[in-house]
């Protein structure tokens, strides 16, 4: 029988000299994996806590927000905190007036619960402990990264568990490392989200289209009385610098040509629908094509939630406000209401949102008794959009539909690898056909997906007949719409894109025309030749 061997010294180190070696190798291996995940692209989004990177993982790009870690300490203390600050608030967080101060105010109040309950922190711990206090309670919580990163249009989250999804402007829709773990968790945000914008959602009323406070749209469903996967909300974000024709321009949204059009027929007091799908950037067009409005001009806006920024001081903004009671009813204001209203106040024009309802009606007989009007709808064509108007709920009557002179329709299209939004088509209601009292249409600029370019296609009914109602010569009206071309594509070369800016040209323009012309020519005339345009 043989005697079991004891191990040798050098066997005991061989054996943890291999399971250092394994170690190292695991080590190695995770460390070239996460620096084979490239970054295509990282920024501040509140320096110094939080930073956004984009990343490529396993063929997806995905988005992720770096925020400054804490010690299992600190998120004690933290918990601690948050419980102490929720007893010890005296005031609500609204009522101070602006998001600076209220955080001035959570900050003074932090301050004096660590010193009161001897809670100990280093500065930096402090600090660090201060962004995630004003964070959750002054600002957006969690998502309050994205909602501070302004290349988010919207944020969506579909259910507890499961990640929130943006629609970056470079990179689409794409999936973030934000979740709301519980369903407990998202309800109660959810909650928070409904007391921000000032109005209540519960189980009796279970859904709530509103508006955030710094102007963001937000829709919501409360637990699974709607959606099966619990609390929901989608969030599309303001922008606080509006969009400009210019911006348009270069984003080949429309052309030059196709700007200068509307701005000459809306002058003139023209009604103008802009029609197309879910975030095809149909309101934004309405605004940046209302900015071409004289100065002076008497205008009306009618919307569910505030979207329309205006420069005009002659602008009164109207939202709907949604009832109480189980019926929501009580004391409810409509669209409808509010135009009723607005055609009381001799308004030039008037300003719909979005037409859905029996509003439509009253909209179709303000712009047939010489109002101007622009307006939103969703439906994918020019012919979708007339049979809209014709149907459940709005039932124009066919006689009325050639009230309405142009219709743009603005989609999402693939250009190469990205999706952008491109006016395909704007067209004309020329009127009926005395045989088949079928509309009539004309297209006048159409998109050309080969070149991605714009087609103008000869003839304009509305320009014609401004010429009939005002006396013009066609080479008046041509020379018009070019002059107006020359002022856009100058801005375009000179990157004149800020709001105040452009709103300025364009107020020179119907003061002086003369003069900024006189600039634009000189101007091009002395710029080299094979400028780019901005990006």
């Amino acid at each position: 029988m043989s005697k079991v061997q004891k191990p040798e010294k050098s066997d005991k180190i061989d054996n943890i000299v291999g399971m250092l070696m394994e170690y190292e190798k695991m080590t190695v291996d995770l460390m070239r994996k996460a620096t084979d995940t490239p970054i295509l692209e990282q920024y501040d989004l509140n320096a110094p806590y939080a930073k956004a990177r984009i990343i490529k993982e396993d063929g997806q790009i995905k988005y992720r927000i770096d925020e400054v870690t804490l010690t299992d300490e600190e998120k004690k203390k933290l918990k601690e905190i948050g419980e102490l600050l929720i007893e010890e608030l005296d005031v609500d967080i609204k009522r101070l007036g602006s998001n600076e101060n209220a955080a001035a105010y959570i900050r003074k109040l932090v301050e004096r619960i660590i010193k009161n309950y001897k809670i100990k922190l280093t500065t930096d711990s402090l600090d660090r402990l201060m962004y995630y206090v004003i964070r959750d309670f002054v600002h957006f919580d969690k998502i309050d990264p994205l909602m501070r990163d302004p290349w988010i249009e919207d944020i969506s989250c579909n259910g507890f568990g499961i990640p929130i999804y943006i629609w970056h402007r470079k990179h689409e829709s794409i999936p973030t490392n934000v979740i709301f773990q519980t369903a407990e968790e998202l309800d109660k945000f959810t909650l928070k989200l409904a007391y921000m914008t000032g109005r209540a959602i519960s189980i009796a009323q279970p859904v709530l289209d509103a508006t955030l406070p710094d102007g963001s749209r937000v829709q919501m469903t409360y637990e699974k009385e709607v959606t099966r996967r619990g609390s929901t909300f989608t969030i599309r974000k303001f922008r606080e610098r509006p969009l400009t024709c210019t911006d348009l321009i270069i984003y080949n949204t429309l052309s030059a040509e196709i700007a200068a059009w509307y701005w000459y027929v809306i002058e003139k007091q023209a009604s103008v629908l802009v029609v197309g799908g879910t975030a095809s950037g149909k309101t934004t067009t309405i605004n940046t094509l209302a900015m071409f409005i004289k100065p002076n001009a008497k205008i009306v806006s009618i919307e569910d939630t505030s979207e329309i920024q205006l420069p005009h001081e002659n602008w009164l903004s109207s939202v709907v406000r949604t009832g109480f009671g189980v019926s929501g009813s009580i004391s409810e204001i409509t669209l409808f209401d509010l135009l009723k209203n607005a055609m009381r106040q001799r308004p030039e024009y008037i300003i719909v949102g979005e037409v859905r309802g029996s509003e439509a009606y009253t909209l179709m007989q303000a712009i047939a008794t010489g109002h101007g009007g622009l307006a939103t709808l969703h439906a994918d064509s020019a012919e979708a959009a007339i049979h809209r108007l014709e149907s459940e709920p709005m039932n124009i009557p066919r006689p009325l539909i050639p009230t309405i002179d142009a219709i743009g329709v603005q989609t999402r299209v693939q250009v190469g690898e990205k999706s952008v939004r491109r006016m395909v088509n704007v067209a004309e209601v020329v009127g009926l056909d005395p045989t088949t009292k079928d509309v009539l249409t004309n297209d006048v600029f159409k998109w050309n997906p080969k070149n991605d370019t714009y087609v103008f296609y000869g003839r304009s009914y509305v320009l014609e007949n401004i010429m009939k109602r005002h006396g013009y010569k066609h080479e008046e009206v041509m020379e018009e719409l070019n002059n107006r071309r020359m002022v856009l594509e100058w801005m375009v070369r000179n990157n004149i894109r800020d709001f105040k800016d452009v709103v300025e040209v364009i107020r020179t323009y119907y003061v002086n025309p003369q003069q900024l012309l006189e600039r634009v020519k000189r101007e091009k005339m002395e710029a080299p030749s094979g400028g780019s345009r901005p990006a």
